[in-house]
C-alpha cells in the first residue's frame, strides 16, 4: 500500500509492505508510528511504535498522552497513524539506554525541512519496523534506529491488543 501524508506542508510518500498491510487489518486497536529527528550528540534518526494498550514491541502510552498524540498525528490505514516529532535527549549518553529512553520534545519553529520525503514500514517476525529518508536516502541501509517496548523481550507473541 502506497499513500501520501502532509506534514507542515510538505508530502511524505509512505509505504506498507504487502505483510504490514495485512496486518494492519488483523489489529484491533491503534498503533502510532513516530518519525523522529533525534537531537542528542548527534543527529538521529528513529521512529517508535506507541500504542494505549498492550501491543507487541510496542510503548503502551497513557491514554490521555496517546490520545494527543494521535490528534498530532495523519492517519495512515483505519488503526495506523504516522506522526513528526522532533525530540532532544535530556542528557548526552556514550551508549543506548535499556528502557523508556529519556527524551523530551523538542520544540523547532521551521519543522518542514526536517520532514522525511519517504516511510517505508513492514511487519515481520511479530514486530513492527521501518526506515525513513529524504531524496539521497538508500532504502535498505538500516540507518533509522527502531524503538519498541519491553514487550519485544516477551517469549508470548501476541497480535492481540
Amino acid at each position: 500500500m502506497k499513500k501520501q501524508l502532509n506534514f507542515y506542508g510538505k508530502l511524505m510518500s509512505v509505504e506498507l509492505s504487502d505483510h504490514a498491510t495485512r496486518q494492519s487489518k488483523e489489529l484491533n486497536c491503534i498503533l502510532l508510528i513516530e518519525i523522529q529527528i533525534y537531537f542528542s550528540c548527534l543527529l538521529g534518526e528513529r521512529l517508535a511504535f506507541y500504542s494505549d494498550t498492550e501491543l507487541n514491541s510496542a510503548w503502551q502510552v497513557e491514554k490521555n498522552s496517546f490520545t494527543t498524540m494521535i490528534n498530532d498525528a495523519e492517519q495512515l490505514t483505519e488503526n495506523i497513524y504516522v506522526r513528526f516529532n522532533t525530540v532532544m535527549t535530556k542528557a548526552c549518553p556514550v551508549s543506548d539506554y535499556i528502557g523508556s529512553p529519556p527524551v523530551t520534545d523538542f520544540t523547532i519553529s521551521k519543522k518542514k525541512p526536517y520532514v522525511p520525503s519517504w516511510l517505508m514500514i513492514n511487519f515481520n517476525k511479530d514486530e513492527w519496523s521501518g526506515e525513513y529518508g529524504w531524496p539521497a536516502s538508500k532504502p535498505g541501509q538500516a540507518n533509522t534506529k527502531q524503538v519498541r517496548g519491553q514487550a519485544q523481550l516477551a517469549v508470548a507473541k501476541s497480535l492481540a491488543c
